[in-house]
């Protein structure tokens, strides 16, 4: 049995336009007026520093904020390029011995930004789970039985990070988290592509942290 992915992510595009506006001038100067530039004139006092003259041409940008704090970015996220090896498991699985009476078999995009980890449930438990790299595949071989798989995708792995059901380890950046319905195998091969496709068989449900873990 083959499920072709019909999509994973969908990412909207935002574009602005600039308006131009125009101002008009009069080239008459008020002898009268004075502005902020003419209140500052040669006769200041204070002291110039070679430190002062090494930003003396330096200026902000109108609108600037010159004590504006910068947000952190995710980037800067010690894990944020961390990942593990293909075919690891995040995770203690339960439930059902080892046996290779069926197979369920995960291959993901090289063209993703994002790996996976695939968790295999039965009867509420976890039964197999395992990282896949962007670009990766893998083959879980399993007893024969009723089984839904979970797809945990993100960027950067956190070792230590805390999930639902007192499990550690997940995704710091474009966490999501998605399903295929029960499926019972005997004796059989589940095949998921995680890859786009336009006229794929198969379009995974949303899910969430508390349903996968």
């Amino acid at each position: 049995m083959k499920i072709n992915v019909l999509c994973d992510r969908c990412f909207i595009v935002g574009c602005c336009c600039a308006i131009p506006l125009m101002f008009g001038c009069d080239s008459k100067k008020n002898p009268n007026q004075r502005t902020y530039e003419s209140s500052y004139n040669s006769n200041s006092t204070a002291t110039e520093s070679p430190q002062d003259r090494a930003y003396v041409d330096n200026s902000l940008n109108t609108g600037n904020s010159p004590y504006e704090k910068k947000e952190p970015s995710i980037e800067d996220n010690p894990f944020y390029n961390n990942s593990l090896r293909t075919g690891s498991s995040p995770y203690t699985s339960y439930g059902k011995s080892a046996s290779d009476e069926s197979q369920i078999s995960v291959s993901t995009s090289a063209n993703s930004n994002c790996d996976v980890v695939v968790i295999i449930k039965s009867g509420g438990e976890i039964a197999r789970n395992a990282y896949i790299k962007a670009g990766g595949s893998y083959t879980f071989y399993v007893p024969n039985g009723t089984y839904q798989v979970f797809f945990y995708g993100g960027k950067g792995w956190n070792p230590n990070k805390s999930m639902p059901g007192g499990l550690a380890g997940g995704f710091v950046a474009n966490e999501s988290y998605s399903k295929d319905s029960p499926v019972s195998l005997t004796y059989q091969g589940l095949t998921y592509e995680l890859i786009p496709q336009p006229n794929g068989n198969f379009s995974t449900q949303q899910s969430s942290a508390s349903e996968i873990f």
